[in-house]
């Protein structure tokens, strides 16, 4: 007879099977085998929440196996994934086995090693029953919200789309990102730099203080340019130290493989999975920064082994915990909004392997996936780094008792965790404003500003005034979302990635680069005694963001119905709240069904009354004719505006939503008034005394200049713009159409095309040819010897083809 081990994954079986021998038969669920019925009948809302659940028929090739093998076998150990998953997976085996759940033997461990995998089949537990009712309660909840708001979403909004209990909220940041960039004014003050001599080297300092506008950084400048000499008020040293960063987590793995690598989540997981199964990290889903204090020992090992006793730092054990001082007011404010279940951090099973095997062959990303892991895990058991901060405030003498200067320089004395690298900076704008503190600091720098000392004199050799403008927060990356999402406590580390994802399947988000806008910025720049100032105006690029997350107007529709009609239900507090509630359940503080009776109470008339409402919106709620051509229309991708001609000849012209409006809440002003707006904000320019206009059509944007249309591109000058209008302008007058032919001239010289083929096959002709002379038979004769010329030439007579060994094919297709 002999033992069966039950696993998820059947990646892991073969390796874990190794490790215990022929007595042991190990086989996997492949995730899943039991799910709740695909009716919102399931959760039980009648039945107090008493839900029903069927095992997968998709999963039969999993649980036969394990049905026919368990019939032979002696003992039979769960040992799914060690998360609330995991024990709701053990749970649905017990059932599927008709075996009481407490009776099982539950083995977890952490990584695929053998000797964690012995320790854990020689040391199980039981079901964890409050792990098991907490990922009943989600499944419940996902169920009941997703099953009675999608639906009225599609009677109100459109088919096809869908809310979610976490899906929406997370969503619904995107939009008051969006909405808050929008609403930003720009604030403009003014900053003042000068390049300061001292006796054998110069630095630069900064004023303290920021001046209003352009008029007072002029009148600084005059009051104090005819007098250089400046003089230190004091000087300050002291010292910095900066802790080692704790090991990865779920949302940081994700956020330092977007941030760095640009790896979006779902794929991170994916290699962080097969890495797991392959016995070369610890399980990846856990929310727990804490070594055990195995590794913290082999890691402190290999941190002496490479580097010595003094890059060792001390580090707490796995059992203790404590609430570390905040860094700042921000971070004082963040709540702990989760409490999982305790998880050992990420890290590598063996800290001796700094790289993957090179015997097994793993892809490039699947390595900087793993170096990730493994710097951060050796970082965080090293000793601080520490330096000296020194800031020297002068004043000038022109301007003794109004604005202090300052000048800082930094410098390290002991690398300690940062000689494996620093920590990532999530910079999620390109602020050129960002003051750099250790701008002075080089070496040679520092030991220079050690002679200044107070009361020591000095002279300024230029000053710069710029102006600085204020910017709205930056729109999200998959990192910095995801960093939202577990800073308010909506969802799990386990759920961020699907979470991202969806709203990239349903196309309620898109990833775009965003070229900004253009702006010439004057700086203003005195030498002593020299007046007036010198002017340099240079051209900047303000809200310039690459790859950032933004709503589509589907996805904001859908918040807008959401927020208006369920404003309680997806509130970020009571999505926390709620994420907080199945933590209790977990730890057995909570009934579970509680929670599920007071999310439905929540919101129960709100939606029984617009469940009340026609089944599909109507004809009127799919178009809103607002007459002279301007329409709203509710298309696949969500709410537009359409502007047609009045005689429908012309192409119609399409608008984007106005943002915070459904279909049932635009009115004729509103629409008129955003169109106007639109319209407004898209003329480029002029060519030829008409306007040149930015539009958007079914297939994006293009420019419009009278009848004349060519492609947008955020890169063009309105400049290289015009040239092509000019160019496009000149081959429509140059045409000239005789027959099924149509004759012009191009970049590559005369052609002709037949005008009725739908694959147009353009034909050169002689420059000296007047195409005007010719008869209908010669320009048959004409075209027929191109169309044989350009065959020849590439190939098609002798291979049947388009192109060939060498052959490049032409400008056009078949005739």
């Amino acid at each position: 007879m002999s033992n069966l081990v039950i696993v998820e994954s059947p990646a892991k079986c073969k390796k874990i099977a190794s490790f215990l021998g022929p007595t042991y038969v190990v086989l996997a669920t492949m995730g899943h085998i039991r799910a709740l019925e695909e009716d919102l009948d399931a959760v039980g809302i009648d039945r107090d929440f008493e839900p029903r659940f069927r095992f997968l028929k998709e999963k039969a090739r999993a649980t036969k196996p394990i049905l026919d093998a368990a019939e032979k076998a002696t003992t039979i150990y769960l040992a799914a994934d060690d998360d609330r998953e995991g024990e709701a997976i053990a749970y649905s085996v017990a059932c599927l086995l008709k075996r009481d759940p407490t009776s099982l033997p539950r083995s977890v461990f952490h990584e695929i090693t053998e000797t964690a995998v012995k320790k854990a089949i020689a040391s199980p537990r039981r079901i964890d029953m409050n792990r098991v009712y907490a990922q009943q309660a989600r499944s419940v909840l996902d169920m009941l919200v997703g099953f009675t708001i999608s639906p009225v979403l599609w009677k109100h909004l459109a088919r096809g789309l869908s809310a979610g209990r976490c899906q929406t909220p997370a969503l619904r940041l995107v939009c008051d990102r969006e909405k808050d960039i929008q609403n930003h004014t720009m604030q403009t003050t003014w900053n003042i730099k000068a390049q300061i001599q001292a006796s054998d080297f110069s630095f630069e300092a900064k004023m303290d203080d920021e001046l209003e506008d352009q008029e007072s950084s002029l009148n600084y400048l005059e009051n104090i340019h005819m007098d250089s000499n400046c003089t230190i008020t004091n000087v300050e040293e002291k010292g910095w130290t900066a802790n080692a960063p704790k090991p990865l987590i779920t949302s940081s793995l994700q956020q330092e493989a977007s941030a760095l690598h640009k790896i979006n989540p779902k794929a991170t997981m994916k290699i962080a999975q097969t890495l797991y199964e392959a016995g070369h990290i610890t399980y990846m889903r856990t929310d727990h920064a804490i070594l055990s204090e195995e590794a913290v020992q082999s890691a402190q090992e290999q941190v002496k082994k490479k580097y010595g006793q003094e890059y060792v730092g001390s580090v707490l054990p796995a059992n203790t915990t404590t609430k570390s001082k905040p860094k700042s007011k921000e971070k004082q404010k963040e709540p702990e909004v989760q409490a999982q279940e305790a998880h050992e951090a990420i890290r590598p099973t063996h800290f001796d392997l700094q790289e993957l095997p090179s015997a097994e062959e793993w892809p490039e990303v699947d390595k900087k996936i793993y170096a990730l892991i493994y710097r951060r895990a050796l970082q965080s058991v090293m000793s601080p780094a520490n330096g000296k901060a020194r800031t020297v405030t002068l004043t000038m003498n022109a301007d003794a008792d109004t604005f202090p200067w300052l000048a800082k320089w930094r410098m390290t004395e002991f690398p300690g965790w940062q000689i494996l690298g620093k920590e990532t900076k999530f910079d999620e704008t390109d602020d050129a404003d960002k003051d750099k503190e250790d701008e002075n600091s080089d070496a040679s720098q520092w030991k220079k500003a050690q002679k200044l000392v107070k009361g020591g004199a000095l002279i300024w050799k230029e000053i710069v005034a710029s102006p600085k403008r204020s910017r709205a927060s930056p729109r999200f990356t998959e990192a910095t979302l995801i960093r939202e999402l577990e800073k308010r406590g909506i969802g799990r580390p386990s759920t961020f990635a699907s979470l991202v994802e969806v709203l990239f399947d349903k196309e309620y988000v898109e990833k775009k680069d965003l070229s900004g806008t253009k702006l010439n910025q004057v700086a203003l720049s005195v030498q002593p005694k020299q007046w007036p100032p010198i002017t340099e105006t240079t051209q900047i690029t303000l809200g310039a963001e690459k790859q950032k997350i933004l709503p589509t107007t589907l996805g904001q529709s859908v918040v807008t119905f959401c927020l208006r009609e369920f404003p309680h239900l997806f509130a970020y507090e009571f999505t926390t709240q709620m994420e907080s509630r199945l933590d209790l359940i977990s730890k057995g503080e909570e009934p579970w069904k509680a929670v599920c009776r007071d999310t439905w109470a929540s919101y129960q008339k709100e939606y029984e009354r617009l469940n009340e409402k026609s089944s599909m919106p109507s004809a009127s709620e799919k178009v809103c004719d607002f007459g002279n051509g301007l329409k709203a229309v509710m298309s696949k991708s969500g709410p537009l505006l359409v502007q047609e001609s009045p005689d429908k000849k012309e192409k119609p012209t399409f608008y984007s939503f106005p943002p915070g409006h459904t279909m049932q809440t635009i009115t004729e002003t509103i629409a008129k008034e955003w169109v106007q707006k639109q319209i407004s904000d898209t003329n480029l320019g002029s060519f030829d005394g008409k306007p040149i206009l930015k539009k958007k059509g079914p297939y994006g944007e293009y420019l419009q200049c009278g009848e004349i249309r060519i492609p947008y591109l955020d890169s063009d000058t309105l400049e290289f713009i015009q040239q092509k209008f000019q160019s496009r302008s000149q081959s429509i007058s140059n045409t000239y159409k005789f027959g099924p032919y149509t004759f012009g001239s191009g970049q590559y010289g005369p052609y002709m095309f037949k005008t009725e083929l739908k694959t147009k096959v353009f034909v050169s002709i002689p420059a000296t040819l007047d195409v005007k002379k010719l008869t209908a038979e010669e320009a048959n004769t004409l075209y027929k010897n191109g169309v044989e010329a350009k065959k020849a030439k590439s190939g098609w007579a002798s291979r049947g083809g388009r192109g060939g060994r060498g052959g490049r094919g032409g400008r056009g297709g078949k005739s």
